[in-house]
């Protein structure tokens, strides 16, 4: 018998949660991003979730969809790319890493979406997620990303955050 890392199916379905994750997010479609959690979940982004909790205490998924749209939301447009799925098993989760390139963006011109270097800024790191089945569904039960580096106007991401919390406050 296969292990569940091994299975196919259940390989699919890992990167069919990255896919609906990076989906989501782009299309800023949040109940699509919430579907890919467990109910509770352990997040560690390094320093970009630090100042949302502590990595190795399980929080609320809703609680992490607020925090991601208090960012995403604040973007004109991003596109996250998922790619080099490796998969493994630890515990009683299956576990898949792969790469992140992410691009965001804030237009000076939305009516001409041509961007110069200061309104994007580029996230490439490497996720890991791991994965438990619950009612027949593989779902995030702990998220991790490692930055790798950034590049492009950094601030962007504090103009993001006020951008969404105006939205949010509106």
């Amino acid at each position: 018998m296969a292990s569940r890392e091994n299975d196919p199916l259940v390989r699919q379905a890992l990167i069919d949660n990255y896919n609906n994750y990076a989906e989501g997010l782009d299309s800023k479609n949040w109940p699509m991003v919430r579907g890919c959690f467990a109910d509770e979940v352990l997040i560690d982004y390094g320093a970009i979730s630090a100042p949302t909790g502590a990595p190795e205490v399980p929080r609320r998924a809703d609680d992490w969809m607020k925090n991601l749209q208090g960012v995403i939301n604040g973007f004109d447009i991003t596109r996250h790319t998922i790619t080099n799925h490796r998969f493994f098993s630890s515990g009683d989760w299956v576990s898949c890493r792969a790469y992140l390139r992410a691009d965001h963006v804030i237009f000076a011109n939305p009516e001409m979406p041509v961007i110069a270097p200061e309104e994007v800024v580029v996230v490439v790191g490497e996720y890991t997620n791991h994965y438990a089945e619950i009612d027949g569904r593989w779902k995030i039960c702990k998220s991790e990303l490692a930055v790798n580096w950034s590049e492009g106007n950094i601030s962007l991401l504090v103009t993001a955050t006020e951008r969404a919390m105006a939205q949010f406050s509106s």
